[in-house]
């Protein structure tokens, strides 16, 4: 997994705007979506929620950057909102790592770093939707968890009553939990 000397940082993406090009072009070379469309989601990343975290790689001494590249490469994006009804929790999207350093293990860094990222904010349990990586996730100790509804963002104007007519029905959606999660103080 890249060189010895290398070093993974996890940071919002609004503290580094410099890559939303970036970012929106990993999101669209996975999903498709409009690049217009992508740029305004990720715009809304904020400390209040929702956030883009984005895994970063140093550059070595030795390691000379692409023509589009800086110090750092962008290896991965996961983007958290918050769930309905559960402040202590948090809902786990967009998870991607670049093409050209999967299978390298850099996917479990990802989630490692966004699992200490959120326990460093307070929060107590990750939930998750996933049609095709189950596998993926169950290798890092997530277990299926009963549905929740992710909120992407909080207003005042929005009743809690009129969010809960939105909601999904019970059973509507498969969730991923880290296992243990659900025990912490």
């Amino acid at each position: 997994m890249g060189s010895v000397s290398e070093e993974l940082s996890l940071v919002p993406l609004h503290q580094r705007p410099e890559l939303l090009e970036a970012c929106a072009e990993l999101l669209g070379e996975e999903w498709g979506k409009s690049r217009a469309s992508r740029l305004h989601t990720l715009q809304r990343s904020s400390d209040a929620f929702p956030v883009c975290l984005l895994l970063l790689r140093s550059r070595g001494p030795t390691e000379i950057p692409g023509p589009r590249e800086g110090p750092c490469q962008l290896v991965g994006h996961v983007r958290l909102s918050r769930v309905f009804g559960r402040p202590r929790d948090l809902f786990v999207e967009s998870v991607v790592v670049a093409r050209a350093l999967r299978g390298q293990g850099y996917g479990r860094r990802l989630m490692e770093a966004t699992e200490r990222w959120a326990r460093a904010q307070g929060f107590g349990c990750l939930h998750l939707t996933t049609h095709d990586k189950q596998h993926f996730y169950a290798h890092l100790g997530y277990v299926l968890g009963e549905p929740v509804q992710s909120v992407a963002f909080l207003s005042p104007a929005i009743s809690s009553e009129v969010l809960r007519l939105f909601s999904a029905p019970p059973g509507a959606a498969i969730t991923i939990r880290p296992r243990g999660w659900h025990q912490l103080p």
